[in-house]
């Protein structure tokens, strides 16, 4: 039990870290000709990280569900909300959430630990080591290498 708590803590980190490091690069520049609707959408994901990184995971999920509303081709938003839903040990609506965000950026790795960690969590285990394998292998791609060794890491201790 100890150990699932510690790679639930583990995984949480490196969603919150990929996630923000991702908001943080593509995070829309300031000027005349941005929509005010993608600034708004920007800082309620904001907010809800905060809100995320506080535990409060209901007003994060709130917070980021009304950004989705303002802009729903945020991958990095599906990818935060679905991992508050698996803090909050909604599996379903977490897998549902990460493979949007996959389907918008095939190259998310966050989102594939994400969505291989709540398939094994369900029980799913062979789909959700193949989903850590390939945020593994993104996370190397991207030069992120604690990522990739915390990845490598939970695929051991839950791999079949």
């Amino acid at each position: 039990m100890y150990s699932r708590i510690l790679i639930s803590t583990t995984i949480t980190g490196l969603l919150v870290i990929g996630t923000a490091a991702l908001s943080i690069a593509t995070e829309p520049q300031t000027s005349e000709t941005v929509d005010s609707s993608i600034e708004e959408a920007a800082s309620l994901y904001r907010q809800g990280m905060l809100q995320h990184e506080k535990g409060n995971l209901e007003a994060a999920i709130a917070l980021y569900t009304d950004s989705l509303a303002l802009n729903p081709a945020s991958a990095e938003t599906y990818s935060a909300r679905a991992g508050a839903y698996g803090n909050l040990k909604e599996y379903e609506a977490a897998i549902a959430d990460y493979t949007a965000a996959i389907d918008l950026d095939a190259d998310l790795a966050p989102a594939y630990g994400g969505r291989g960690f709540a398939k094994t969590l369900k029980g799913e285990l062979d789909e959700g080591v193949e989903d850590l394998w390939t945020a593994a292998q993104l996370f190397r791609e991207q030069n992120q290498v604690e990522q990739y060794y915390q990845t490598l890491s939970i695929i051991e201790s839950v791999a079949p």
